[in-house]
């Protein structure tokens, strides 16, 4: 519902915000299809290929939580709720608290 509506911009911005060093490549953002053939709700999560360093890994931005980070730095999901509350505002917050 809501990593959906990122930008490519906004996408950059998170995954800056989330690396140790500050210095994330980015080295392709896509949208990742979760829906099965036979359902009616399809969802483009993005994904995100990134460097850390040396280490390059993949990344899913759902809209509560990032799915396979490892060199991210301490406090990721934190920061990245945060960003996002920042983009969509209190109706975000409002969906976060009610479905956890």
């Amino acid at each position: 519902m809501y990593s959906e509506r990122l930008t490519e911009q906004q996408i950059r911005e998170i995954m800056d915000l989330i690396s140790d060093d500050g210095k994330v490549e980015i080295i392709q953002v896509r949208a990742y299809d979760s829906g099965f053939d036979d359902c009616v709700n399809f969802s483009k999560i993005p994904e995100v290929k990134a460097r850390f360093q040396e280490t390059e890994e993949t990344y899913r931005l759902h809209d509560y939580r990032i799915e396979g980070f490892h060199r991210a730095g301490a406090g990721s999901e934190y920061i990245y709720r945060k960003k996002m509350y920042e983009y969509f505002g209190d109706e975000y917050a409002i969906r976060f608290l009610l479905e956890h």
